[in-house]
C-alpha cells in the first residue's frame, strides 16, 4: 500500500515526498500547510478558509485570476481545500509543464498580494458562500451539534467561520494571520508522477530552500472530558425532522481509530449495515441514515445521523438508534461483518491509488495528521486486518456509553411554535433515562411491531442528487456526511 517515497528535507524546515510514476505523463503536486481552523482564536474563525480564496486573487507574481488561466492553458487543474487541521493546494498538469505549479506555491507561500479591494470582494462572496451552506437544511444540525460537543476546543467553530467574525474581519488581520501561519517549516509538498527527481529536487531548493519559517504550532485548548449528555435543537425548513449524535473518540492514526472505521461499516454503510436494516426497512422510520467516523488531529467525533420519514416522532428515531448501539456493546458483531467491513475498507483504499492525485492526496493526510506520518500507510492495511468482533465490542464500549453523547434534533419551522421547552424536555428525558436494553435472545418472543408511519414520499427536496429505487411506499436515499468531515476522507466509503 506504500509507494516508494524520496524525503527531501531542507534547512528551514520545508519538506517534500516524491513518488515517481511513469506509467502516464501527468504529475500531481499538493502542498499541505499545517494550518486549518483549529488554529483559529476567539474572532478569527473562518480566516484559514478565507485565505485559501485570496491565494488565488493574486500574489507579487501572479495576477488575479491568472493562475487559473495559466493552468488552463497548460491543459491541467487546481483547486485546494481547508479542514479543521489543515489547508491542501493541488495541482494536476501534464508532465512536460508541471514545474509551474512550483513556481506559483512558492509565489502564494509568501507573496500573497491581499489587495483591500479584493478582500472585500471575496469577503462577499465568502459570506454567500456560509449563506447557501446554512440553506442545506442539515448544516445547522450538524453545527449546533458540534457546537455543544465541543466546549473549549477550536473544533466548536465551524471550518467556514462564524459570519460576525467574518463580517468584522479586516485586510490587516488577515495578513498577520498569513505572516504568523504560512511559512517554509508550516508546509510540505507531496508529488506524484511522471518527473525526474534529481531536476525537481533542485528545483525545490532554488524556490523554497530560502523561503522564512513561520511560527511554530501552537497548541490549543484540550476538550474536557464530557460529564453527562448535551442536547440541542434547531429548526430548518421543510417539513422534514432531522437527528443527528456525536460522541468524542480519539485522534486519527490511533488503533482505535481503525476499530473505529470498522463499526461504522457495520453500523452504517451499505444497505445491509444494522442501522439501515433498522431504520429504513425493519421499522420505516427514516429515509437516510449515516454513520461516520470523523477522527482528527486531536480526539474527534464517531457520528450517526438519520433523516426521519413524515410522520416519525424523533424520540422515537433515537430510541431506536440507541438501542441499535446498545446491542452492539452488549452482543458484540460476528466475524463475518467484521470480515466485510475490513474489505470494503480496503477497496476504498486501493480505489484511491487509482490516480496520482489520489496517491498525493493519501500521503499527504497521513503526513499531516497522524504521528508516523505516511510511514503509517506501511501497516495500515495489515492493521485493519489484524482487527476481530472483540477489537470492535471494547471500542463501542469504550467510547459509546449513553451519557457521553451530543444529541441533535432538527425539526420543522412549522413546529417552532407548537414546540414548548417543556415539551422537548419531557421529549428528551423519556428517550434518556430509559435503561439501555439488553441484547435480545433468540428464545425470547420477539417484541410486538411498532405502528408503521402512513406510507407517504419523502419531500422534494433532496439530500442527494440519485434518489435510489421506491420500496415501500417510500423513498430511500443516500446519506449526507457532516458538514465537518473533511472533502479528501481518507477513507472513501
Amino acid at each position: 500500500m506504500l509507494p516508494e517515497v524520496h524525503e527531501l528535507q531542507l534547512d528551514n524546515g520545508f519538506r517534500a515526498l516524491l513518488v515517481e510514476r511513469h506509467n502516464l505523463p501527468v504529475v500531481a503536486s499538493t502542498l499541505w500547510y499545517r494550518v486549518g481552523a483549529r488554529d483559529e482564536r476567539t474572532g478569527e474563525s473562518g480566516l484559514s478558509h478565507f485565505i485559501e480564496h485570496m491565494m488565488f486573487k493574486g500574489t507579487d507574481r501572479y495576477a488575479k485570476g491568472e493562475i487559473d488561466l495559466l493552468t488552463s492553458k497548460m491543459g491541467g487543474s487546481n483547486n485546494a481545500f481547508t479542514d479543521y487541521d489543515n489547508t491542501c493546494y493541488h495541482f494536476s498538469l501534464p508532465a512536460d509543464r508541471w514545474e509551474t505549479a512550483l513556481e506559483i506555491e512558492a509565489s502564494r507561500m509568501t507573496g500573497c498580494a491581499f489587495e483591500p479591494a479584493e478582500f472585500e470582494a471575496e469577503k462577499s462572496v465568502v459570506l454567500e458562500e456560509l449563506s447557501m451552506g446554512l440553506d442545506d437544511p442539515w448544516s445547522a444540525l450538524w453545527q449546533s451539534t458540534e457546537a455543544v460537543a465541543y466546549q473549549r476546543h477550536p473544533y466548536q467553530r465551524p471550518i467556514i467561520g462564524w459570519r460576525e467574525d467574518l463580517e468584522r474581519l479586516g485586510v490587516d488581520g488577515m495578513r498577520d494571520y498569513y505572516r504568523k501561519h504560512y511559512g517554509a517549516n508550516r508546509a510540505f509538498f507531496v508529488i506524484v508522477g511522471a518527473f525526474d527527481r534529481a531536476a525537481t529536487e533542485a528545483r525545490i531548493r532554488a524556490l523554497f530552500g530560502g523561503m522564512p519559517r513561520a511560527h511554530d504550532r501552537e497548541p490549543v485548548i484540550a476538550e474536557p472530558a464530557q460529564e453527562g449528555e448535551r442536547r440541542t435543537l434547531v429548526y430548518a425548513p421543510g417539513n422534514l425532522t432531522r437527528i443527528a449524535f456525536a460522541c468524542h473518540t480519539c485522534r486519527i492514526g490511533e488503533p482505535d481509530d481503525l476499530a473505529l472505521d470498522v463499526v461504522a461499516q457495520i453500523l452504517g454503510h451499505g444497505k445491509s449495515s444494522r442501522l439501515n436494516r433498522r431504520m429504513t426497512i425493519d421499522s420505516e422510520l427514516a429515509s437516510v441514515v449515516g454513520v461516520h467516523n470523523d477522527v482528527r488531529l486531536d480526539p474527534g467525533l464517531f457520528w450517526v445521523y438519520a433523516e426521519l420519514l413524515p410522520g416519525v416522532k424523533p424520540a422515537q428515531a433515537e430510541r431506536a438508534i440507541r438501542e441499535e448501539l446498545g446491542r452492539m456493546i452488549d452482543g458484540g458483531v460476528t466475524q463475518e461483518e467484521v470480515t466485510r467491513a475490513v474489505t470494503q475498507i480496503r477497496a476504498s483504499f486501493l480505489f484511491e491509488d487509482e490516480t496520482a492525485l489520489g496517491t498525493a492526496l493519501k500521503l499527504g493526510r497521513f503526513e499531516s495528521s497522524t504521528d508516523e506520518g505516511y510511514s503509517m500507510l506501511r501497516h495500515v492495511e495489515s492493521t485493519y486486518e489484524s482487527i476481530g468482533p472483540d477489537d470492535v465490542q471494547a471500542a463501542t464500549a469504550r467510547y459509546f456509553a449513553k451519557d457521553a453523547w451530543a444529541a441533535g434534533w432538527s425539526l420543522p419551522e412549522e413546529q417552532k411554535a407548537d414546540v414548548s421547552f417543556t415539551g422537548v424536555a419531557e421529549a428528551a428525558d423519556a428517550m434518556t433515562t430509559e435503561p439501555r436494553p439488553a441484547p435480545r435472545s433468540p428464545a425470547k418472543k420477539k417484541p410486538a411491531a411498532k405502528k408503521k408511519p402512513a406510507k407517504k414520499k419523502a419531500a422534494a427536496k433532496k439530500v442527494s442528487k440519485k434518489p435510489v429505487a421506491k420500496k415501500k411506499g417510500r423513498v430511500a436515499r443516500k446519506a449526507p456526511r457532516p458538514a465537518s468531515v473533511r472533502l479528501d476522507k481518507r477513507r472513501g466509503s
